[in-house]
């Protein structure tokens, strides 16, 4: 009875260790897929929670699927691993993507610039209402949104541009795709600089990485 009694401890012991190990690197996993909010500046961020908007601080985390917005006067920085940097501007909302594998973030208005971190195989994806914003590899961009019109500015690499009739648009370095629900689309897209010379011109988003009046020069603490 004695034996019969220390080996049911054991197997015991046992399964609880293998279900606090699991436990421990289900834990480690999701650490390793949330991400943070690396800086506020100017006003405020909020977090769709239940259903309720909260405001979110420096070191917060974030997850994917998150629905973030800012208020008018705020410019937030945050970090998703294997996804990259964003940089949301004022009066934006994003609802980011659910995958870090092939990640596809839901743009409802305003300004944003991403500077992606993906693997190889990996892909990601900025939709609105207009269209798609689409990046492969290690690549930056610029994506301003309303309700009528998209302009997707890219700094350096190549990003890709699908309309709702699935039309592809290239829009490598230095080049700008803009476009209206008013108005036909453009065939392709056009270089960026006469917009990256001066303020007042709807782009001053732009001028958080480029140096005004630099034909198109980017900061040197741009990243």
């Amino acid at each position: 009875m004695h034996r019969h009694m220390k080996g049911k401890c054991k197997a015991c012991l046992a399964t609880f260790l293998l279900t606090f190990s699991l436990l421990m690197w289900n834990l480690s996993w999701a650490e390793d897929l949330s991400g943070r909010i690396v800086n506020i500046r100017g006003g405020k961020l909020e977090r769709l929670t239940n259903e309720n908007w909260k405001e979110l601080k420096k070191d917060s985390r974030v997850s994917f699927g998150d629905r973030l917005r800012t208020d008018k006067t705020a410019l937030a920085v945050a970090e998703l691993p294997k996804v990259g940097r964003f940089v949301i501007g004022p009066d934006s909302e994003i609802e980011l993507g659910k995958s870090d594998k092939s990640f596809r973030a839901d743009m409802r208005r305003g300004e944003v610039w991403m500077k992606s971190d993906l693997p190889k195989g990996s892909s990601a994806s900025i939709s609105t209402s207009i269209a798609t914003a689409g990046i492969r590899g290690t690549k930056f961009s610029v994506l301003f949104y309303n309700d009528k019109d998209l302009c997707i500015c890219t700094c350096v690499g190549d990003v890709s541009a699908t309309l709702k009739d699935g039309k592809v648009i290239q829009v490598p370095t230095g080049t700008i795709y803009a476009m209206s629900k008013s108005k036909q689309a453009p065939d392709k897209a056009e270089s960026s600089l006469p917009l990256l010379e001066k303020r007042g011109k709807g782009f001053d988003f732009c001028f958080n990485c480029h140096i005004e009046g630099g034909r198109g020069k980017l900061k040197q603490d741009w990243e």
